[in-house]
């Protein structure tokens, strides 16, 4: 008479973690990788809407507003006045980035004198035209913020 063996072997159930845990860790590791990119992507999208209101701010109060960088301390701080004014007072910042794998790798605009780390909007909507790039720990990757001067207008890419 036949027996009625309906369970699984010891070495089945094995073979069977092994597959699950190699999945796991292949899953683990794209979703770190994802988030990390994320981030990046975050913090370019934080940075060009940061500018987008600069400008609007300038135009709305009908006088400058800067916008300085810190690659340094990877972080931005909104000015009222221009980059190069004396009289410039804090609106908000210094304001870091949220991640620590993020950083600022450069700012540069054009003035008369040469370049700066920050943009200044003018009460007309143009700017100080520029970039500003941001990069993470283990990747080639770099988003640029790109300001033009004629019309003020941020992209990023």
């Amino acid at each position: 008479m036949p027996t009625d063996d309906r369970g699984f072997t010891l070495v089945e159930v094995m073979v069977t973690v092994a597959l699950a845990g190699v999945l796991m860790a292949m899953a683990v590791s794209g979703w770190s990788s994802w988030a990390r990119s994320s981030a990046q992507e975050g913090a370019a999208t934080e940075i060009q809407g940061v500018l987008r209101q600069a400008q609007q701010r300038a135009v709305s109060e009908g006088g400058a507003t800067c916008v300085q960088f810190s690659t340094a301390t990877d972080s931005w701080t909104v000015l009222r006045g221009g980059c190069t004014d004396t009289g410039r007072s804090v609106i908000e910042g210094p304001i870091p980035l949220d991640s620590d794998r993020v950083h600022l790798t450069s700012a540069a605009f054009s003035t008369g004198a040469g370049s700066s780390a920050g943009v200044t909007f003018s009460s007309r909507g143009t700017a100080t035209p520029g970039t500003v790039t941001v990069g993470r720990d283990g990747s080639g990757r770099i988003w640029t913020i790109r300001v033009e001067g004629l019309t003020g207008r941020v992209t990023a890419r």
